[in-house]
């Protein structure tokens, strides 16, 4: 009896960890999913498991100028506020410039957020990053899936991003 009630409470604590960790980064996701649907700039690498398909490795970046620097804010505080939870943090304010670089470690699972703002505070220029790995999934440079959007085209290409830079996007 005494055991199963260990192993009942072993199990409850695993799933509380699990759920913290997942929330952890809900505000930078959901800062993410928002610039999704405003169509920023986006340049996306899936890389998978040839034979399962599961994603072992994806990285996001985005790139725009925040009017208003409303995004630019709203971004920084989501970055603040989950970096108390985070692996390691990295931090880095010069003048009107902000870096932070985020790392959450669960298991073999690795996730990296990168915020950069930079220029005027009405029309801070932003770049934000993210990469998630996957140690558990095998995968190799045959699996390599990149998108290109561009203010809210979608082009797929072979593995490489389209060179060149168009004109970056405001949002506000």
């Amino acid at each position: 009896m005494k055991t199963m009630c260990t192993r009942a409470v072993a199990s409850l604590l695993l799933c509380l960890a699990a759920t913290t960790a997942a929330l952890a980064q809900a505000r930078i996701e959901e800062q993410i999913r928002d610039l999704e649907s405003k169509n920023v700039m986006t340049d996306r690498i899936v890389k998978r498991d040839p034979k399962t398909r599961r994603v072992g490795m994806e990285t996001k970046n985005f790139h725009f100028y925040s009017q208003g620097g409303t995004v630019a804010n709203a971004l920084r505080e989501a970055f603040e506020a989950e970096a108390r939870s985070a692996t390691n943090v990295e931090r880095e304010q010069r003048g009107e410039s902000y870096e932070c670089v985020l790392t959450f470690v669960q298991g073999s699972t690795k996730t990296v957020y990168r915020l950069s703002v930079s220029g005027d505070k009405l029309r801070p220029e932003v770049d934000v990053q993210t990469y998630f790995r996957d140690e558990s999934v095998n995968i190799d440079e045959s699996s390599v899936e990149t998108t290109h959007k561009r203010n809210g085209d979608m082009a797929a290409t072979d593995g490489h991003a389209a060179g060149g830079r168009c004109a970056i996007k405001e949002i506000s």
